[in-house]
């Protein structure tokens, strides 16, 4: 990261998605706001599922296989298929922007209205990769690939090819 975040809110992510859980983590400063004596200084925030035992343990579970050196090496295959689909797709005439970051890779279609998020190409798109057999969430004309950590490249690259074949498809004007 450029900057530093003062304040970083996270939650499914840290039980994946199987129980209720949210954390905060903030730099020195934040917490420093709220190291006091004084009761109107306190963080009165959290009581609905502080410390569940059973959340806690799902979320150290979840770590585990986070920090393991498989899945480790499962986001490193990731990005690297992303950023070779990303190379090869990048310059189509159908493309507006490209990102790639880690796992995440957003690609931004030249749908020709400029809209972005309130593009109404996105319930074609939602439908033409459902029917593939592919569930992606488009937002608009911006398509977002944000895969499980054990997809398999054979599965990526259904992904890939699906998505070469919309950008075709916006050539031939099956949009709508």
């Amino acid at each position: 990261l450029q900057h530093k975040p003062d304040i970083i809110c996270m939650s499914k992510g840290l039980t994946a998605g199987m129980m209720a859980m949210g954390l905060t983590a903030c730099n020195a400063r934040i917490a420093e706001a709220f190291m006091s004596a004084e009761p109107q200084k306190t963080f009165f925030h959290g009581h609905s599922y502080t410390a569940n035992p059973l959340t806690c343990a799902a979320a150290l579970a979840g770590l585990n296989i986070l920090l393991s050196e498989e899945c480790s090496n499962a986001r490193r295959q990731i990005e690297t298929a992303h950023k070779g689909f990303a190379h090869k797709t990048r310059t189509h005439r159908n493309v507006n922007a490209l990102r790639v970051l880690g796992t995440i890779i957003a690609i931004e279609l030249n749908d020709g209205t400029g809209k972005s998020y309130f593009s109404n190409i996105r319930d074609m798109l939602y439908n033409f990769f459902l029917e593939r057999g592919i569930l992606l969430r488009p937002l608009g004309n911006i398509i977002y690939i944000l895969p499980p950590y054990i997809i398999t490249q054979a599965e990526l690259s259904i992904i890939y090819s699906a998505i070469e074949e919309v950008l075709e498809l916006l050539d031939s004007g099956e949009k709508e």
